[in-house]
């Protein structure tokens, strides 16, 4: 099913809308995320769409596959980035890395499939981190 609408008006038309999947305008492009006939396919295609906002849109969907998410973690625009490393399949080995990384790890605590035992380690760690090892002495 595809995710809510970002203009949610209920009377808004979600039918008959993948007409626009190749409309030149960005925010007319964006109405085929919206159609119940839209497909992964059409996610995956406009993943590599010329336009930051359209990416975004794709990046967030959670029909995007796990390779396209993790394509978009080097996407030139820090709120596609953002998403993609939000995204529900990123893969778990993916989402060590980023946990590790001090540039992605603060984004990364907030994904929705990170287990409760890691965050629960993650807190210790926090509370109570490692000693510093020993410098010898000159």
């Amino acid at each position: 099913m595809p995710p809510t609408a970002p203009h949610g008006h209920p009377n808004f038309p979600r039918r008959d809308v993948l007409r626009h999947a190749d409309d030149p305008n960005a925010r007319t492009r964006q109405l085929a995320f919206d159609e119940p006939e839209s497909t992964a396919k059409l996610v995956e295609g406009f993943s590599r769409d010329s336009n930051e906002e359209i990416r975004h849109r794709a990046a967030s969907d959670p029909r995007l596959s796990p390779a396209s998410a993790v394509r978009l973690l080097d996407d030139p625009h820090e709120h596609v980035r953002y998403a993609a490393a939000l995204h529900p399949r990123l893969p778990a080995r993916v989402l060590v890395r980023l946990l590790r990384d001090a540039d992605t790890a603060q984004t990364s605590a907030r994904h929705p499939a990170l287990p409760v035992p890691v965050m629960e380690q993650m807190l210790q760690r926090i509370q109570h981190p490692a000693p510093a090892p020993a410098t010898p002495g000159p």
